[in-house]
């Protein structure tokens, strides 16, 4: 089918010729003298005008480009003599470009057949675009499935979780679950973005609990995920720290090249000294328990890991002497101290879109902690464990508030004051009969820092 070309013009007789040019190499040519009637024109690839009166001419752009649907076709303007200021207010309303009359069939045919081809890789570039961004936001629902629930809690460990991406998809992974008793944890991080690293997440989640099935040694499950990565990661390495978490609260670690976990006391954030050893995939590296490290948790302490995508944010401020994870450490003792420790991994992505409009790089954070004095509800799963009547009676009644059978709900006893957690809970009414309480919410993520 040939190409349709529209002619809105005030004389026919001066574009007859342009007519029998764009007819003649085979262009579907149609002429028309108003407005009105070019918008009953249908599958129009370009629009050609010509008026005697350039400034009419400009009305019919500003008209075209501004209240219809014909505004992104390009149009090409006929023109009689130069007007450089209409033609300046032309181009910013938007043609594409003039021809001066009398016209030359050469420059003619070859600014439509430009124009036209234009409009088609425009479009063929626009719906790769829709299908790709369709497909990536298939691959991100598909990565949010993988994680773990954001408000969890395995045994007697409290854990929160949050992913934020850098395009739709990237390559960050988190996860805890437990095997006869032991919690594990991990959170890793490969190298590059985008949906090739997204899709190496999953494989790591599988391999991973597949591993830690047969085996209690973190050592052995990371040497068996190295050696199944092998073959498709290429260029790219992953790092991670790897927690085996037993019941008397003492931790394993196997730290892979990944940032050091951040202890939380509620009143300033410490590094914690871990042993670090390299990435998985780099140079063939072999782990054994040598590289494994322990610690104990400690009653009123909140263990915080992340990836290194958070350091994207303090990589361009200027602070001489400073690396971006020392920057990082001040903002959080600057900005985070002081907020209950369970919401930190949604509260610090919030102030760090606070202070940066840009963050470039994907980034995770999960942090745990232990509770011996607790209520919670969500994924199938309900345990109470307190002597407080009055936390038995305020989880009882927040549970009828649950807007969704994925509600989860985490009432955590801190001694000075208690927190409330809630993902799709509507917690308002607490608000109006606490006024003494401290709520925050994050999309549909909600706490409440109680004083009864």
């Amino acid at each position: 089918m040939a190409d349709k070309v529209c002619i809105l013009t005030s004389s026919l007789q001066v574009t007859s010729d342009a007519h029998k040019i764009l007819e003649f190499v085979g262009y579907d040519v149609r002429e028309v003298v108003d407005l009105s009637e070019l918008l009953t024109e249908r599958d129009i690839q370009m629009i050609l005008i010509y008026n005697s009166s350039l400034k009419v001419a400009y009305e019919w752009v500003r008209e075209i480009k501004t209240e219809t649907d014909l505004r992104d076709l390009p149009i090409l303007l006929m023109i009689r003599h130069k007007e450089y200021d209409i033609l300046l207010n032309l181009y910013q309303i938007g043609i594409l470009d003039f021809i001066e009359m009398p016209l030359m069939d050469i420059e003619l045919i070859s600014k439509v057949a430009i124009s036209i081809e234009l409009k088609k890789s425009r479009e063929r570039v626009e719906n790769l675009y829709r299908e790709l961004k369709e497909s990536l936001n298939l691959a991100n629902q598909l990565q949010k499935l993988m994680l773990p629930p954001s408000i969890d809690l395995k045994s007697n460990i409290w854990l929160t979780g949050h992913y934020v991406p850098s395009e739709v998809v990237g390559g960050d992974i988190y996860d805890y679950f437990t095997t006869d008793g032991d919690v594990f944890l991990y959170i890793a991080d490969i190298s590059g973005h985008g949906l090739q690293s997204a899709l190496l997440c999953s494989s790591i989640k599988s391999l991973f609990r597949s591993a830690m099935r047969r085996s209690d040694s973190i050592v052995k499950a990371v040497n068996e995920l190295s050696d199944s990565m092998k073959t498709v990661l290429g260029y790219n390495y992953i790092t991670g720290i790897f927690l085996k978490i037993k019941a008397n609260g003492t931790v394993e670690y196997l730290n892979c090249g990944h940032p050091n976990i951040v202890v939380y006391d509620e009143v300033r954030f410490e590094e914690m000294k871990m042993k670090n050893v390299l990435p998985i995939g780099m140079f063939d590296y072999v782990y054994s328990d040598t590289d494994i490290g322990t610690f104990s948790i400690e009653d009123g302490k909140t263990y915080l890991l992340y990836s290194d995508g958070v350091y994207s944010g303090f990589d361009h401020t200027v602070m001489r002497g400073r690396s971006s994870s020392e920057r990082f450490m001040d903002f959080l003792d600057k900005e985070i101290s002081g907020i209950v420790p369970e919401i930190l991994p949604f509260y610090i992505e919030s102030r760090l879109r606070t202070i940066f409009s840009d963050l470039p790089d994907d980034f995770s954070f999960v942090c745990f902690g232990k509770t011996e004095d607790y209520c919670y509800y969500g994924d199938y799963d309900e345990r109470i464990n307190t002597s407080e009547r009055s936390m038995v009676d305020m989880y009882n009644q927040v549970k009828k508030y649950a807007l969704s059978d994925g509600a989860i709900i985490l009432l955590n006893n801190h001694g000075r004051y208690k927190t409330l957690l809630g993902k799709m809970v509507e917690i308002g009414y607490l608000i109006k009969e606490l006024p003494m309480s401290v709520s925050m919410t994050f999309d549909d993520i909600s706490v409440m820092k109680l004083f009864i």
